[in-house]
């Protein structure tokens, strides 16, 4: 099995139901970052990663599914180009155990969760097209049920996914810190974390009750997302914090993404939802970039650390 870097082409990937109507500009940046593997036929597919995280997608040939590797006389069934493959098949449904072959030539596209969660995050009709091709594998056949294991990853519960503002949770995060911690240590390619607060948060609480709490939250989560170019991943830290990891970032870069943000923020009147619209909150945020021998905890504390500096100088500023 050999791993290329983007061998396909802008046409190959719009006749996917993946890719439909998504304008590829806006996602070139995460598509950088995918691999792709390439089977000979009768080659085993061996999954690139836990399936639960990740997504292969049939760029081109067909993958014969047998439920019992002992009897391969009987007719498989197959997964074609534009399929994405799910967990339940591969591992097979309780004691029915399944495997996966090449029946021809074939090329799958590996997207890992950060790289999932970014494309979402990147482009409506992206998510829209993975739900559609999530919900339609609700029918329970074999062939419909790969797509149903990955809804049941795309549609995470609330420890993963923050229903106020829908940006992932610390949990979440914490999990890709890692990962993208362990990249920093393998290419030296820089990365860095931000970490943000909202000045004065629990005094709007106070004045504006919870309702105005949520509508503040979801309104700076809005700006957060809507300032953030693709690959820039955000999520909900916890409470009014929330925290950028920008892969590829240099610490004076990410200083001044950060101090973007927060100028953005600055002109960002907050909607009620019943026609009042309240001054804008400002920020401070703290940065923080990966060290030779760090960890994601570390980085993530140091991060904290320089906001609590920034908070410490008066708040709207930004720190590290």
């Amino acid at each position: 099995m050999s791993r290329n870097h983007l061998p396909f082409s802008a046409g190959e990937l719009e006749a996917l139901p993946l890719f439909r109507f998504v304008p590829l500009e806006c996602i070139e940046g995460i598509l950088e970052h995918s691999c792709v593997v390439s089977l000979e036929r009768g080659e085993r597919f061996e999954p690139a990663g836990p399936l639960g995280r990740t997504i292969h997608l049939i760029l081109e040939g067909r993958l014969a599914l047998y439920y019992d590797v002992r009897e391969r006389d009987d007719t498989p069934l197959h997964l074609e180009r534009g399929d994405i493959i799910g967990q339940s098949l591969v591992s097979g449904e309780p004691e029915v155990p399944c495997t996966l072959v090449a029946a021809e030539e074939t090329r799958l596209m590996i997207l890992e969760e950060d790289l999932i969660w970014s494309l979402a995050q990147a482009s409506h009709a992206a998510a829209c097209n993975l739900l559609g091709i999530l919900l339609r594998g609700r029918g329970g056949s074999p062939q419909e049920s790969f797509s149903g294991t990955v809804r049941d990853y795309a549609l995470r519960n609330q420890a993963v996914v923050d229903p106020l503002t829908g940006f992932q949770s610390r949990r979440w995060l914490e999990g890709i810190l890692s990962r993208q911690v362990d990249r920093f240590t393998a290419s030296g390619r820089p990365l860095s974390l931000v970490m943000i607060d909202i000045d004065g948060f629990r005094a709007f609480n106070e004045r504006h009750g919870r309702a105005g709490g949520d509508r503040a939250l979801h309104d700076v989560a809005k700006t957060l997302r809507n300032s953030l170019r693709p690959g820039e991943l955000v999520a909900r830290y916890g409470g009014d914090t929330f925290a950028v990891l920008l892969p590829e970032t240099e610490t004076s870069t990410a200083w001044m993404i950060a101090d973007r943000l927060r100028q953005r923020l600055m002109r960002t009147v907050i909607d009620m939802g019943d026609g009042a619209m309240l001054p804008p909150l400002s920020i401070s945020a703290g940065v923080a970039e990966a060290t030779p021998g760090i960890d994601g905890p570390t980085i993530a504390d140091n991060a904290l650390a320089a906001l609590d500096r920034a908070k410490a100088a008066g708040g709207n500023t930004v720190s590290r």
